[in-house]
């Protein structure tokens, strides 16, 4: 289990670094082809405040993956990294799924996202309990 939770780990941490950091740089391009947004229906001072949002939000992917990578080895142990790891990732799950109860249902990459992003989780969870219980 421990070999499975480490894959689904960097995954998720190289996804977050990625995604993340090319997100900032790249997110008035992103926006209208990856989720179909259409920037230039929107004015001037919403266009701006909305990409700030945007990359804003990249940044804090970005530093969430940051930790990841610096924290590697504590997130799988039963210490205060791994309570981090495990919050803020069920956040974004919790998230992902509220959106889904109050907004719809998002495109199959967004629902596979969710679940991997669960799946990792619960693995990590589960190597981390073990190494309290033994």
């Amino acid at each position: 289990m421990e070999r499975m939770a480490r894959l689904f780990f960097w995954g998720y941490t190289l996804m977050l670094l990625g995604i993340g950091g090319s997100g900032i740089f790249i997110a008035a391009w992103e926006l209208p082809h990856i989720f179909e947004v259409r920037l230039d229906s929107i004015d001037e001072l919403h266009w701006a405040t909305f990409l700030s949002q945007y990359r804003f939000l990249k940044g804090i992917e970005l530093g969430f993956g940051a930790f990841c990578r610096v924290f590697r080895n504590e997130i799988f142990l039963p210490r205060t990294a791994s309570r981090v790891f495990l919050g803020g990732l069920c956040a974004g799950v919790a998230a992902r799924v509220l959106s889904c109860i109050v907004d719809g249902i998002p495109t199959k990459a967004f629902i596979a996202f969710c679940v991997l992003e669960a799946v990792t989780g619960f693995l990590v969870w589960g190597v981390v309990w073990r190494g309290r219980t033994s």
